[in-house]
């Protein structure tokens, strides 16, 4: 059985603000929490901090999550009830999905590409690339792996994948106005193209070391520098596959699980409260 987990982090700590600036350090706080388990399966984890006064961890879990190590670090050192982790479990969400459901939705996801392009390249990139050449391999990585930088772009990216997820944009009311340079009007005759209700809330990038390692997760001495882009996106969504839906809950969306990626969560539409304030399952 899944849980969802939602943790608020008092961000004054030494410990909070050393996860809050690093996604490899909040990675291995996560794991901690169920690392009493010897099989805990796929973990998904999203760092709400808008507010960064009232910064919230949002993470799934296989098993049943201990936090007490969390909140030691990290947590609020006050005995009230918002304080404190809360923990739910996913069945009773995804046993009530329905065709046609409604819900408005949050994701953190790193939205990339492959290309060949050297100028989009970013250093740690390039200097990888000039090390390989130097070096005499006799293969040379032609493409490589880059942020998508442009909101129009990173819509485009998730837009061209939902259909995969089990579910679809709801248009935006009749009275709002279209992005401008990203859905503009298409027919002159007054007509126009129904306005997915999507927008990126927001945009980080996060570089930080991490230890080589082989095929089998054995470390082989030296460190390399990870680059990780990330684009928050809120909405509203209809159901289109619930068993689609299920799966996409459970196991996120997009590269860079470990580090903050891929988790979708859902809310009733009129309760949805965006810019990093609860993003509870519906129910």
């Amino acid at each position: 059985m899944a849980y969802l987990s939602r943790i608020p982090i008092a961000p004054l700590r030494a410990g909070a603000r050393k996860l809050l600036r690093s996604p490899q350090a909040m990675h291995a706080a996560v794991l901690g929490a169920v690392a009493y388990h010897p099989e805990p399966g796929r973990t998904l984890w999203r760092l709400d901090a808008d507010n960064a006064h009232r910064p919230y961890l949002y993470v799934l879990t296989q098993p049943q999550p201990d936090w007490t190590a969390f909140v030691e670090q990290a947590g609020w050192n006050v005995d009230h009830a918002h304080a404190k982790p809360a923990v739910a479990p996913y069945k009773p969400l995804l046993a009530r999905l329905q065709t046609g459901q409604e819900y408005a939705f949050r994701l953190t996801a790193s939205p990339v590409m492959s290309t060949k392009r050297a100028d989009l390249l970013n250093p740690t990139q390039i200097a990888r690339q000039k090390k390989d050449l130097e070096s005499g391999k006799p293969k040379v990585r032609l493409s490589h792996r880059v942020a998508h930088r442009t909101t129009e772009a990173q819509i485009a990216w998730l837009t061209a994948r939902i259909p995969q997820y089990g579910f679809e944009l709801l248009p935006l009311p009749g009275t709002a106005d279209p992005a401008p340079g990203i859905y503009p009007f298409t027919d002159t005759e007054a007509t126009v193209e129904p306005i997915p209700d999507i927008r990126v809330a927001r945009n980080a990038s996060h570089t930080f070391s991490k230890d080589r390692t082989d095929q089998t997760g054995t470390k082989t001495g030296g460190t390399t520098k990870v680059t990780v882009a990330t684009a928050t996106y809120e909405g509203t969504l209809r159901v289109t596959d619930p068993v689609a839906l299920a799966r996409t809950l459970i196991t996120g969306i997009g590269h860079s699980k470990a580090y903050g990626c891929g988790l979708l969560t859902l809310a009733p539409p009129t309760t949805y409260q965006p810019q990093g304030q609860p993003a509870t399952p519906a129910g």
